[in-house]
């Protein structure tokens, strides 16, 4: 059975999850944070000898994508302890040339290691969560996120622009912190109906 999108409307005002780390006032990315499933990026880079995030949480179903920033020798390889479990191993030695995984797989942890360096402390987990629902409602002249499911950090984007860029898109913290599962958007003025479009994003680093 297909995944439902998460896109609800209510007085045309949008709500959207998404779980690809992003940058500063950037909130979308066309064709990977849009798609169903959703595709998260660990980036590799040959500095630091580490995956960046080395946590990404993702709903069942989700991809990962691993993306070397640099020519090297890391690999992404399945396993814990530098020991391969075998679910998965792939060089990312050429910059330009990624790696994705669909993760199907029940809600649990996958430990992952770069196979040359595991021994300096190069390994990253890839978190399975459950769906996250999330709805959205109208009241008191402001309107509130909710959802259930997922885990770690969230923020809330709201943009007067659907591509989520330039001056009218900020960044804002749920109700009772960045683990919070709520968010009213209490910001004056109010958006009026039809101005304003918000983010759910999971795994802002």
């Amino acid at each position: 059975m297909p995944r439902p999108t998460r896109l609800f409307r209510l007085l045309s005002l949008g709500a959207l999850a998404l779980l690809a780390p992003v940058g500063p006032l950037s909130a979308v990315e066309p064709g990977v944070d849009i798609a169903t499933p959703r595709v998260a990026i660990s980036t590799v880079d040959n500095a630091s000898f580490m995956f960046h995030p080395p946590l990404l949480v993702v709903e069942q179903g989700d991809h990962v994508r691993w993306s070397p920033t640099t020519t090297s020798v890391h690999t992404t390889t399945s396993g814990s302890s530098c020991t391969a479990d075998g679910r998965w191993n792939q060089s990312l030695g050429t910059v330009g040339v990624n790696f994705t995984r669909q993760f199907p797989e029940p809600p649990q942890v996958f430990p992952y290691f770069c196979s040359p360096h595991c021994g300096l402390g190069m390994t990253g987990q890839v978190a399975v969560t459950t769906l996250i629902d999330l709805t959205m409602t109208h009241g008191a002249g402001a309107p509130t996120l909710s959802w259930s499911g997922g885990s770690g950090s969230y923020q809330i984007f709201r943009s007067d622009g659907p591509a989520f860029t330039g001056p009218g898109t900020v960044r804002l913290t749920p109700d009772g912190g960045s683990t919070g599962t709520t968010f009213t958007d209490s910001l004056a003025p109010a958006p009026p109906v039809g101005g304003a479009s918000f983010y759910l994003v999971m795994n802002l680093f």
